[in-house]
């Protein structure tokens, strides 16, 4: 299996604009930059290739410096820039995709694995890890990449599930507390910046 991570991202200057009311833009930018040094680290440890997809060409050192490599976005919106990501991936022989989001604080290298190891067999195989609300999609791990399309955004989960279905994929659901933890709302912050005050 040759398997690639895809980490999509809008660009530190636009990232984290819900959490406005509680930080400005340079707190903002900085917690992206955290959160996203952070996701890069734990995934390039995990083994497989690393590309970060964003519209932000500014990026590319940071994505270098962690080991990863930057694809700069053509169009605009999240599933498109993935789409553009899984066609260079197919291009370049992946057989296993997976999607992490750039903004999960507690992640670890046996989470990433754990989701990756979900598609490792001959497919098609659909494996989704579930934010901590079961809404969203905060990782998803494809194989063949095209099994599905894309469908991140509101009720992602269900609609990831349903398209798993679909297609006729097998179906697992990747549930680690590394990957169900992401930072969208003041609360989410709240509770990370609480369990660093304890660890």
């Amino acid at each position: 299996m040759t398997a690639r991570i895809i980490v999509p991202h809008r660009g530190l200057e636009h990232a984290k604009s819900r959490l406005a009311g509680v930080l400005d833009p340079d707190q903002r930018a900085d917690l992206a930059e955290r959160l996203l040094r952070h996701v890069l680290e734990v995934a390039v440890a995990a083994g497989p290739q690393v590309v970060v997809i964003s519209p932000d060409p500014d990026l590319g050192r940071l994505v270098t410096d962690a080991g990863a490599r930057l694809t700069v976005q053509r169009g605009m919106g999240l599933n498109a820039g993935l789409a553009e990501a899984r066609g260079a991936a197919l291009g370049d022989g992946v057989t296993a995709l997976a999607v992490l989001h750039g903004d999960l604080p507690a992640l670890t290298t046996p989470d990433v694995t754990a989701l990756v190891d979900a598609v490792g067999q001959p497919g098609p195989l659909v494996a989704i890890a579930p934010d901590s609300a079961e809404q969203g999609t905060n990782g998803l791990a494809l194989a063949p990449p095209d099994v599905i399309g894309f469908q991140f955004g509101h009720g992602s989960l269900e609609a990831h599930r349903r398209a798993a279905k679909r297609a006729g994929a097998w179906l697992t659901l990747v549930r680690r507390p590394g990957l169900a933890f992401d930072i969208d709302t003041p609360e989410d912050l709240a509770t990370w910046l609480n369990l660093m005050r304890v660890t």
